[in-house]
């Protein structure tokens, strides 16, 4: 039976989301929390791969166990696997899904956000880029509005991948007032009196290419 999982992570501890042998990764740490609760091997795919150090927020994922579970059971398996799994990593959501469904293949797009804070936090370092300088958010969407639609983007990819196709569609590519994660109060605060200090570069394509965000 197919199971779609949803979950967040934190990726500062990874080499990324992909099993890279001698390296620590999500993929590895939820096969293993998975293999071990079930007693059986289990294999996940995602729904794309995340460099080392990058986090994501309901990152989809899937996979195969043998037998169909219950609503109750998929309840106390997303709490179990939580047990085993470290700090950060956190499971949402388990569902069952059709034979067919694929969490890389179905996905209809993706979406990065990058943050940049242009005042000296002590909270935001982690998280969000600290550029002491003015900047132009008019020029900057400007620059940003050039990504848009379908385009080669050859030339913001790795050479030399197993990808078919440098041919992607971007329908979001925007710069707004905005601060990772549950900083939103830090935001509201550094942005009042028409002065921004924090702000968020989002973007969203069908697929990206690898090194291309």
């Amino acid at each position: 039976m197919r199971y779609f999982i949803s979950l967040s992570y934190n990726g500062r501890a990874f080499n990324g989301w992909q099993v890279q042998l001698g390296h620590p990764s999500v993929q590895s740490e939820l096969e293993r929390a998975f293999s071990v609760y079930l007693g059986e091997k289990i294999d996940i795919t995602g729904a794309g791969r995340t460099d080392s150090g990058v986090h994501a927020i309901n990152y989809i994922a899937h996979l195969d166990i043998q037998r169909p579970l219950s609503p109750e059971e998929l309840l106390k398996l997303v709490y179990k696997i939580n047990a085993i799994l470290p700090s950060d990593i956190v499971l949402y959501k388990i569902c069952q899904v059709p034979e067919s469904s694929h969490a890389r293949f179905d996905a209809i797009g993706r979406t990065y956000n990058y943050y940049v804070h242009t005042r000296k936090d002590p909270f935001l370092g982690e998280y969000s880029f600290f550029f002491p300088y003015e900047v132009d958010v008019e020029k900057m969407n400007l620059a940003a509005g050039y990504l848009l639609g379908e385009k080669d983007f050859t030339s913001m990819s790795k050479l030399h991948t197993d990808v078919k196709t440098n041919i992607c569609t971007v329908s979001e590519a925007i710069w707004a007032p905005g601060a990772p994660l549950n900083f939103t109060s830090l935001s509201k605060e550094g942005n009042k009196g028409g002065e921004i200090t924090t702000l968020c570069f989002t973007i969203t394509a069908n697929r990206f290419l690898r090194n291309m965000v």
